[in-house]
């Protein structure tokens, strides 16, 4: 009857509606079992399939955790912020080529810091041609670009590069760390 409500209001959209979202009404159902079992008896098969539920809730609950983590799995991203205030302090990506377009953002009288996380692929960071960029980057296996600054191999860092802008210094500060498991990372203008 639980799993019936579930599937009635998921197909009706009436809220949203996620798969761990089942597995729990199965695991009412079966709780429900037990408890008219153990007044009537023979309510000890239950146990086993409670058991079983309760594994499958765990795992759809933990699998869709890391999707709403990871929400560019698998897939090549291109980021592009309009302004250093709407810019997120971290980003993200699992798996393949990401970009980090931030030739269009005016960092003027700004200091800002963030972190770039790619666990396998490519990272691309693009930074305007006048901001007073300071870049630490860790790639674990690959190679890292930064400024001409080159690295590669198993545990790659070029070290802290600095890096002024064709002006020399001003025109805001921008902190760029990078962390790459396994892949290249490349920092320009």
């Amino acid at each position: 009857m639980a799993l019936g409500v579930v599937a009635a209001l998921d197909l009706a959209n009436a809220i949203s509606i996620t798969p761990s979202t089942y597995f729990f009404g199965v695991l009412v159902t079966v709780a429900l079992g037990l408890l008219v079992g153990a007044w009537f008896g023979r309510g000890r098969w239950l146990i086993a399939l409670g058991f079983i539920a309760a594994a499958a809730l765990g795992i759809s609950t933990i699998a869709e955790s890391q999707v709403g983590r990871y929400d560019t799995s698998g897939t090549d991203v291109f980021w592009q912020p309009v302004s250093a205030q709407a810019m997120p302090e971290r980003f993200e990506h699992n798996f393949g080529s990401a970009v980090l377009d931030l030739s269009k953002v005016d960092f003027t009288d700004q200091d800002e810091s963030l972190t770039v996380h790619v666990s396998f692929g490519d990272l691309e960071v693009i930074v305007p041609p006048n901001v007073d960029t300071t870049v630490h980057a860790e790639v674990n296996a690959g190679d890292a670009n930064i400024f001409e600054n080159n690295a590669s191999g198993f545990q790659a860092s070029p070290g802290e590069v600095v890096d002024l802008g064709s002006d020399g210094e001003g025109g805001g500060k921008l902190n760029i760390t990078i962390k790459i498991n396994a892949g290249s990372a490349e920092v320009h203008r």
